[in-house]
């Protein structure tokens, strides 16, 4: 009886201290309308079509770091990948609305020319937080997202070896189902 109390104390401990991600969830992500910092327009799942995408989404101005660090690996690794199309996505609705503007064209400013079509910003975050399963608004959370919107993988937090590890195994294998269709 104690050693089968302290299995299950092992293994609750050992849940509760993984990453927080799933393979697939088979959620469909919202459909959202915005333009990139390049100023392209851009309508989500549409964009997708044809590709694997890869939503790095920050719901606060203390996550920027963790989006941050995704893009810069995302871009190193998928930068010039027709099969990979990824958006780091600022949630803007925590701020006033009269200081949106001002945000993204500050983002505008920070943000290198060669990385500003990768720039998302969307306003309504509501129906965003449940897909992402949000509960710290200083996380970037990231979501591997099929052409057709179902969310096929997701995390959250900063980019450890780990699960940049885990991100690029399923990318890869979502890459390989889609060149044998």
């Amino acid at each position: 009886m104690v050693l089968q109390r302290a299995a299950l104390a092992i293994a609750l401990v050992s849940v509760m201290a993984a990453p927080a991600w799933c393979q697939d969830s088979g959620a469909r992500i919202p459909a959202a309308h915005g333009a990139t910092l390049s100023g392209a327009a851009v309508a989500l799942p549409d964009a997708l079509k044809g590709t694997v995408g890869v939503l790095v989404l920050g719901f606060s101005h203390g996550s920027q770091e963790q989006v941050a660090n995704w893009g810069r690996l995302l871009a190193a690794q998928y930068g010039q990948s027709p099969q990979v199309r990824y958006f780091e996505v600022p949630m803007l609705a925590g701020a006033p609305k009269m200081l949106r503007g001002m945000i993204v064209k500050s983002m505008g400013k920070g943000v290198p020319a060669m990385q500003r079509s990768h720039f998302l910003p969307i306003e309504d975050d509501r129906p965003w937080r449940s897909i992402a399963h949000y509960d710290k608004a200083d996380d970037a959370y990231v979501l591997v997202v099929e052409g057709d919107g179902v969310v096929r993988w997701q995390t959250q937090g900063d980019a450890t070896d780990a699960t940049w590890g885990n991100l690029k195994q399923r990318l890869d294998q979502l890459l390989a189902a889609s060149n044998k269709r």
